[in-house]
This record gives C-alpha cells, structure tokens and sequence, in this order.
C-alpha cells in the first residue's frame, strides 16, 4: 500500500514539474534577432602620416551626439575596393602634365591588384567618366592623349562620382569604394560647393583620397585635407612622384572597417558621427556624416 501510494506521488510530481516547465517555455519571451550591424571605413594614422593599430577598447563613437557600441574594428586591406582615379586635367595643371599623367598612371596600377576594379575620371569644366572599369594597360592609353586646358569644377565631379559610379545603389555588393583625387586643390566653374561635395560622398559612404599636384597653393591643400578628414580618406603632399604614390597607396591599404550596432528603429536621415581614440597622437578620419540603411 505504501509503496503504491509513493509511486502515486512521484507520478503526481513528475505531471506537475512537467507542466510548470511547459507553460513557462510557453511563457517566456523569444530573444530578439541581433541588430544589424553597419560598417564604416575610415583612416587612422599617427606622427607624420605613420601607419597606426587600433584597438576596439581604446575607440568611443557617438551617433547623433549619443554613445554607440562598436561591434568590431578591422583592417579592411582584404576587402575588394572599387575605386576612381579623378585626374584634374585643367590649365593650373598643365606645366605639371607629366608627373600628373605618371602618378595616376602609377595609382591606377597600384589599386587594381587582385579583384579590385576603377574608373578613370579627366576633369576641367566638366568631367568624363569611364564608361565601364578599366585595366590598368586601359587607363594608361586614356591618359597618354589626354589634352590639359580649361577651368576647373573638382567639387561638381567629385559629387557626380558619388552618386553615379561609386554610388551605393549601383554597388550594393563593394562597400569600400573610394575617390583617388590628383588636384591642386583649386575650383572656379562648380556649380556644387565643396560643403556640398562632402555630403556626397559622406552619404554614397566614398572614402576620398587625394595627392596635391606640384601646383597645390595653401588654399587648395585646406580644401584637399578638408574634403578627406571629412569623408575618412587622407591628404598626401608630396614633391616627388615615387614618394607621393608611395605614401598614398600606404594609406588606402591601411584603411580600417568599424562595425557599429545603430539605433532600433533608425532613421533614413543622415547622422553625424564622432570617433575618438584614447590613444595619444592618434588622429582618425572618419566620415563626419553616415547614413543607416
């Protein structure tokens, strides 16, 4: 009788403990999905331009003047780059002609390794673009009958490579894509201001790099430094041309991809972005303006 009545009550505790975890794993709430992370290219770099390594725990980022977790921080040397060699082909430029047909000759062999693919872009008062990528043997034949002459609209042809070639709608699959600029700096015939010409390539999310022509006077070096602080690129002087395209290739190949983890739900606006190093000397460029798709 005993014996019957425990197995009773052991039957009896069994149902009961089965059901309470039944309803509770009915109860329970499902873990929310992970948020998608957004991925953002910028430039780190130390004393004279030197080559630098973050580190995920020293780096702060706002969104919005809000903190924002950073997922992760990689370099981005391995991701394909799609990328256009700007060529400013004006009258300012024209004593220069050689070096500047040279240096992007250099570039534009420089960047094609392995499946990274470019545009060639020859600006004066407007700019011609490449119907198609090109091989580097390609874009040298371009440039070796290309004529200097004419005024100069750097911000007009930097916004029309953004939103045309590098655009982010026409190049869903290459996130990294970045403007090679060879230019003094100077402007006389855009319609677009150089504020303007930002927004474009902070919004396109286009990383600009630009190498200052022997005819770069200070004026066009603030506008070339501005113009690559704020979209994540960086500005190379440089009188030699092996030395100038040594220096600009180094900094393209060091390049860095931050991961963030945005806002639930975000807008479709642009936010303004800040990232900060703890790290002493360190100065990164990155895009001052993102947009979260």
């Amino acid at each position: 009788m005993i014996k019957r009545w425990l197995q009773v009550f052991c039957g009896v505790l069994f149902v009961s403990a089965t059901s309470q975890i039944f309803v509770i794993g009915q109860e329970a709430p499902l873990p929310s999905p992970d948020k998608p992370s957004v991925e953002i290219y910028l430039t780190a770099s130390g004393k004279d331009a030197s080559v630098v390594l973050l580190d995920q725990s020293e780096l702060t980022v706002t969104l919005d003047k809000q903190p924002i977790q950073v997922t992760s921080v990689r370099p981005a040397k391995h991701d394909n780059l799609l990328f256009a060699v700007l060529l400013d082909a004006s009258t300012s430029n024209a004593r220069h002609s050689a070096w500047i047909k040279e240096a992007a000759n250099l570039l534009f062999e420089g960047l094609s390794a392995g499946d990274n693919r470019g545009y060639l872009v020859f600006f004066d008062v407007s700019a011609q673009v490449s119907a198609k990528t090109l091989q580097p043997s390609e874009a040298r034949k371009a440039l070796d009958g290309l004529k200097f002459g004419g005024g100069t609209a750097l911000f007009d042809t930097i916004a029309k490579t953004c939103t045309t070639v590098l655009s982010r709608r026409t190049n869903p699959d290459t996130p990294r894509r970045v403007i090679s600029l060879l230019s003094d700096g100077g402007d006389n015939q855009s319609h677009t201001g150089l504020k303007e010409a930002v927004q474009s390539a902070e919004k396109e999310g286009v990383s600009v790099y630009s190498l200052g022509t022997s005819a770069t006077e200070d004026s066009g070096k603030d506008a070339l430094s501005e113009i690559a602080k704020e979209t994540g690129g960086q500005a190379i002087n440089k009188n030699r041309t092996d030395e100038g395209v040594k220096a600009f290739l180094a900094a393209i190949d060091s390049q860095w991809a931050l991961s963030l983890t945005p806002p639930s739900p975000s807008s479709p606006k642009p936010h303004s972005l800040v990232i900060k190093s703890s790290q002493k000397g360190i100065q990164i460029s990155a895009p001052s303006l993102i947009v979260i798709q």
